[in-house]
């Protein structure tokens, strides 16, 4: 299940919904695009597609090495546009290519999650007990794009995807979403949160519309199972 709803405050000032995601039966894709980045959900969409083809694309064992190979693509595609290697980097990789990646693998024995950047994960554990695990780096968040750029002597080459490991014996849901999913966290809605990692999509939509002003960034949530 999947749902992705752009934020009142995107809405207000007219910018589109800079989320983006994919599922299959065994992995969840959240790509959040960063709200300075002047295209970032042409970026998400970008990488999603050319992500999407790539061979076993929802295997966890390839997801970082075709993560990177997809941003070495973009990049290496967009260098005859910008033959400039600053205007590279500061008119296309830093307008386009800054969102967040959240990956959740669903395995035999255990969910898998592969973060780079801030967001949330949910769990559900064998008592049923729902927690929301947050990533955050306030204002200015690691990007995998990065590590392409140059940036006032920062170095993010060394920095790598953080990595979860949730036991499917102690916890029966994982779930994955941006940090638009925050009002929900701060109303502490039971029902609300049962619904997020029972995949009840319509319930969840509802309860979004319902409070949409509350919703100032754009929202997407991802779980397995549920309405589709």
């Amino acid at each position: 299940m999947i749902i992705s709803s752009q934020g009142f405050g995107h809405f207000t000032q007219g910018l589109n919904n800079q989320d983006f995601a994919l599922e299959s039966p065994r992995m969840l894709l959240v790509l959040d695009g960063c709200s300075g980045a002047k295209y970032s959900e042409i970026g998400t969409r970008l990488f999603a597609q050319l992500f999407s083809r790539k061979e076993e694309w929802d295997s966890v064992e390839k997801f970082e090495d075709n993560v990177k190979s997809v941003f070495d693509e973009i990049v290496a595609m967009m260098e005859r546009y910008y033959p400039v290697r600053k205007e590279l980097e500061e008119e296309f990789i830093m307008e386009n290519l800054l969102f967040t990646i959240i990956a959740c693998f669903k395995t035999e024995s255990q969910y898998i999650v592969k973060l780079f950047g801030d967001g949330y994960v949910i769990t559900q554990n064998s008592r049923n007990n729902i927690s929301y695990i947050k990533f955050s780096y306030g204002k200015c968040p690691p990007y995998f794009a990065y590590k392409y750029c140059k940036l006032q002597g920062l170095d993010f080459t060394s920095y790598k995807f953080k990595t979860f490991y949730f036991d499917r014996s102690v916890f029966q849901n994982v779930a994955i979403a941006t940090d638009g999913v925050m009002p929900i966290v701060k109303e502490g809605n039971k029902m609300a949160d049962r619904d997020i990692v029972s995949g009840k999509k319509a319930c969840i939509q509802m309860a979004i519309r319902d409070k949409r002003q509350s919703f100032s960034d754009d929202v997407t949530i991802a779980s397995f199972g549920g309405e589709g």
